[in-house]
């Protein structure tokens, strides 16, 4: 799946399956600080896949990525929501969720909106890409907020 689909907002757009092997015998997607999970539509096809990692630290991290023909269609949302419970159901040492997009990536920051993420940075010309230096936005979610069902906001002045 990953070697067959196009990744335009990530570090390597169409990444070589032997390099998603090597990866993979590595560890790069599973063990004790990292998790990966399949995320499938309702007839069992996958449809993209996430990434947690840093699962023992407090601030954990993720990778997200929804297979073309899945995108645009809340797919990236349900699995955020899908994300926050695992993460704070399952990792007792986790106190938030941290994640990135590229200023780009509508997409995401739509499927970031929606949920109980809140942006918290912006960060210039940090996500080299394709020869680019792209702008990126960060987004965190509190456990506390999470428990809560209720977003905490950046201070205004900070905005």
């Amino acid at each position: 799946m990953l070697s067959g689909e196009r990744w335009p907002y990530h570090g390597v757009e169409r990444p070589e399956a032997e390099a998603i092997r090597a990866a993979f015998d590595e560890g790069a997607y599973h063990g004790n600080e990292t998790r990966t999970f399949w995320i499938e539509d309702a007839a069992g096809a996958k449809a993209g896949f996430i990434k947690i990692m840093d699962a023992q630290d407090p601030t954990v991290l993720f990778d997200l990525r929804i297979r073309e023909a899945y995108r645009r269609q809340g797919a990236a949302r349900a699995t955020l929501g899908w994300l926050a419970d695992c993460v704070f159901r399952e990792l007792p040492s986790a106190i938030r969720i941290e994640g990135h997009t590229r200023i780009d990536n509508a997409g995401m920051q739509a499927a970031f909106r929606g949920t109980l993420f809140v942006r918290e940075g912006y960060y210039r010309q940090s996500w080299p890409q394709g020869g680019q230096l792209y702008d990126s936005l960060g987004y965190g979610l509190l456990r506390s907020d999470w428990e809560r069902g209720e977003a905490t906001p950046v201070p205004a002045e900070l905005r």
